[in-house]
């Protein structure tokens, strides 16, 4: 079964206006209610009584503001690499594969991912097999006119890069170690990374033993997510049940026992499917589903521009999280990102003089990126609250 994230918005609202305020805010509680039990709660100070709960329904500053501005947020790159066993059974879902990788691209595109791809499967000729199926793919993700050549030549760098090489039954996760060098400059360190099998097939190389493999050549592997397309059932436990099974069929004859896939994806959290089924365009809306789902918020925000005749005053900007529950916490500023380390939660400018956008530290990024439904609102008009020191 699938186990696929569901996607919130984070939005970002930019508020300008041309005074500030300094006292007099109204705190409110995730329902509405005035909230004054935490009131010595940072950052609280008497001069500015805000304890650090909000809900975008009644935003303590909303006498300080009077114009809002939504800004898109941005994704950190995704790489994905795709290894397709090439043997003689695997036509139909070759060619399933190679029918789908281009919507698989856009849906990721769509969502302004910078994605790449990397296919590990060998092109139409190159197979050293006459038994063997070979996978080209079209444009726009493939070269243009690539599959239409002799000999067929698909590639297509950076956003698509394919190792042109046969890969047998059972060696899926071996062949995406040994083909590590070819693909490797290919790869940024700070993408998160998926790695999709497709193979009637098992796999010779235990899950623990590939992901440990992996690792040690690249530690950004470290968060992999593993997908696969596979059979279920071997073909003999199929057949034994009744020859209307559709792994009787589709599973590779001589596949017995429970695919080494199923493993690998448990661990890592990734999205599986029957290839028995032969339903291949709702599995890749999955697979790009999880890619979404999993992307990394980078954790920065552009400043609006102010509107026409107003000027944007650096010192009455502030920085709220409001969490998929609508309970927000105001996130002080401190000066760079020098000083990130001194404060629990903080945020600061690109540039002190001239800034052109917002971020947060480190620890504050890990914490907004680990609720999915949450979002950042930046309002501008209120003096701005500094992190208290630790």
């Amino acid at each position: 079964m699938s186990r696929i994230a569901l996607v919130g918005i984070i939005a970002s609202a930019f508020a300008l206006g041309s005074a500030g305020c300094d006292s007099g805010q109204t705190t409110v509680g995730g329902d509405g209610s005035v909230n004054t039990a935490d009131a010595n709660k940072w950052p609280y100070d008497a001069a500015y009584p805000y304890d650090g709960w909000y809900t975008s329904e009644a935003p303590p500053f909303e006498e300080c503001a009077d114009y809002t501005e939504t800004a898109d947020n941005s994704y950190g790159p995704v790489d994905i690499i795709f290894t397709i066993d090439n043997s003689k059974s695997m036509y139909d879902e070759i060619e399933e594969v190679r029918a789908n990788m281009n919507r698989f691209s856009q849906i990721i595109s769509d969502r302004n991912l910078d994605a790449r791809i990397i296919l590990i499967s060998c092109l139409p000729g190159e197979c050293e097999n006459t038994n063997s199926h070979g996978i080209c793919i079209d444009a726009p993700l493939g070269k243009t006119d690539g599959c239409t050549t002799t000999p067929p030549a698909d590639n297509n760098p950076p956003a698509y890069t394919h190792i042109s090489d046969r890969v047998p039954s059972v060696k899926g996760m071996e062949w995406t170690l040994e083909h590590y060098d070819d693909y490797k400059d290919v790869l940024r360190p700070e993408a998160r990374k998926h790695v999709v099998f497709v193979s009637d097939d098992t796999d010779e190389t235990a899950a623990a033993d590939f992901l440990t493999a992996l690792q040690a050549k690249d530690a950004s592997f470290a968060d992999v997510i593993v997908h696969g397309i596979y059979a279920f059932s071997s073909k003999v436990d199929a057949c034994a049940i009744s020859e209307s099974e559709p792994c009787c069929e589709f599973a590779a004859p001589d596949f017995t026992g429970e695919s080494a896939y199923k493993s690998l994806i448990e661990q890592t959290g990734g999205v599986s499917a029957d290839l028995c089924l032969q339903e291949f365009d709702g599995v890749f809306d999955a697979f790009a589903g999880s890619v979404i789902a999993n992307a990394k918020l980078n954790c920065e925000w552009s400043l609006p521009l102010p509107p026409a005749d107003e000027t944007l005053d650096l010192t009455k900007i502030n920085v709220i999280f409001v969490d998929g529950n609508g309970t927000g916490t105001l996130i002080g500023k401190v000066e760079s990102s020098a000083d990130c380390g001194g404060v629990e939660q903080a945020w600061y400018y690109d540039d002190a003089t001239n800034p052109t956008k917002v971020l947060v530290c480190p620890q504050t990024c890990t914490w907004i990126q680990g609720d999915s439904e949450a979002r950042i609102d930046v309002k501008v008009g209120c003096r701005t609250e500094v992190a208290p020191v630790l």
